[in-house]
């Protein structure tokens, strides 16, 4: 396993906010870092029943629940930006 490095060597690029998000009120958002990692800015979900459905959750972790209209921005950015293939 990767030892994680310092946080304060992690530098944050915003990749792609929710389309579905109300300016200044929603807050789902990609960010690529310098480390060829990502960071999600979402809704903390730490409900028990969520927390416990989760596999091997280490006391640093957490989940980050973000909208189906994120993922699909995020995979069709990603498609046309890695291999040219505009999904629309």
């Amino acid at each position: 396993m990767q030892t994680p490095k310092p946080a304060d060597d992690l530098d944050l690029t915003f990749y792609c906010k929710d389309p579905d998000s109300v300016p200044g009120e929603d807050c789902a958002t990609f960010y690529r870092t310098n480390r060829d990692t990502w960071i999600v800015q979402g809704d903390r979900r730490e409900e028990s029943q969520v927390v416990a459905q989760l596999v091997a959750l280490k006391p640093f972790e957490t989940s980050v629940e973000v909208p189906e209209s994120l993922i699909d921005l995020l995979v069709r950015r990603y498609a046309k930006e890695r291999y040219g293939t505009d999904l629309g």
